[in-house]
């Protein structure tokens, strides 16, 4: 009888692998890859890993470094160094930062990308909700799950909930259309990968600069004045890891044509940026200083093509090395 089971068990077991792995090709064969699935405890594993160690580079921001840093390229500098993905899509950092300042004892390089936006009071509280959803409800199981869940999803594409069974039958009793194709994918550190072969990317840079046009002309611009009084927050927590031995540097990351002339038409560089530049403890960094930084290819105007990124990582940590910023890699 326990044979007659084991039988039963074995065969389950390997009808199971063959229906996953058919559903596997299935999906890759229409184009679908495997992709970490980013949230909220996914970030709070990398904002778990901050302590007080020098040796850590803390990156945060929005998509704009979320997509263009390349953790192989850190590494292959910094072996020795922790690196932390603090990045939020979509979500400017100053929250990220403030907590970092009041609520641990980090001492190591924030690397804060940002433009003259993130620092409007109204967006300083963009990433409170991932700031708070770790304090107030993120723990070791919850940790261990993400760990696991994000390497799982790493290389299987059928570990994406839209793919799976269950997602396929709840997406069949509703529209029954099949989840769009993306051109992004994420690693378990939380890292994008744009690949804009896959897109219309001239579309998308047309998309964006008609956003932005729009937002410019229906929300006024603050004085330079109110801007920069609304970055007390942001200098606070500068001067708070400041005081304990760390270093902030504020990144100014590239964007390009019609999307950068925007920018500098309603938040013109030399009024804004460099008003907050010089600022006492600031240490900012602006694409436009640093030799080449300005030449990589932005396909829609504001992110970096995975193809580049670990080139541009590699630039930006020697400039930083340059600058005193970063020690010199060993």
């Amino acid at each position: 009888m326990k044979r007659r089971w084991l039988k039963i068990y074995l065969f389950a077991s390997l009808l199971a692998l063959l229906s996953i792995a058919g559903a596997e090709s299935y999906w890759r064969h229409l184009g679908y890859r495997a992709t970490v699935i980013d949230d909220k405890n996914l970030w709070s594993t990398e904002r778990w890993r901050i302590d007080d160690s020098p040796q850590t580079l803390a990156v945060l921001g929005a998509s704009r470094i979320q997509l263009g840093f390349n953790a192989q390229a850190f590494s292959t500098l910094y072996p020795e160094w922790k690196l932390a993905n603090l990045s939020v899509n979509a979500h400017y950092p100053v929250a990220t930062l403030v907590d970092l300042a009041n609520h641990t004892p980090f001492r190591g390089v924030a690397l804060v990308a940002m433009d003259a936006h993130a620092a409007f009071a109204i967006y300083q509280n963009m990433q409170q909700p991932w700031v708070d959803y770790f304090h107030r409800d993120f723990g070791p199981g919850l940790a261990v799950h993400a760990l696991l869940s994000a390497r799982w999803q790493e290389h299987v594409a059928t570990a994406n909930p839209d793919l799976s069974f269950n997602g396929r039958v709840a997406n069949w009793l509703g529209d029954s259309r099949k989840p769009p194709l993306t051109y992004v994918t994420f690693d378990h550190q939380r890292f994008g990968h744009a690949d804009y072969r896959q897109i219309d990317a001239g579309y998308h840079r047309r998309y964006r600069v008609e956003e932005m046009t729009q937002f410019y002309q229906d929300y006024p611009m603050p004085s330079p004045d109110d801007w920069l009084a609304g970055t007390e927050p942001l200098l606070r927590a500068i001067r708070t890891i400041q005081s304990r031995g760390g270093q902030v540097v504020l990144l100014r990351m590239p964007t390009s044509g019609e999307y950068w002339q925007l920018d500098e038409r309603y938040l013109p560089r030399h009024v804004y940026w460099d008003r907050l530049a010089s600022q006492q403890g600031v240490t900012a960094v602006h694409f436009q200083d640093i030799p080449g930084m300005a030449d990589y290819p932005l396909p829609d105007g504001s992110h970096l093509d995975f193809r580049d990124t670990a080139g541009f990582t590699r630039d930006l940590l020697l400039a930083l090395q340059h600058r005193g910023l970063l020690p010199e890699s060993p």
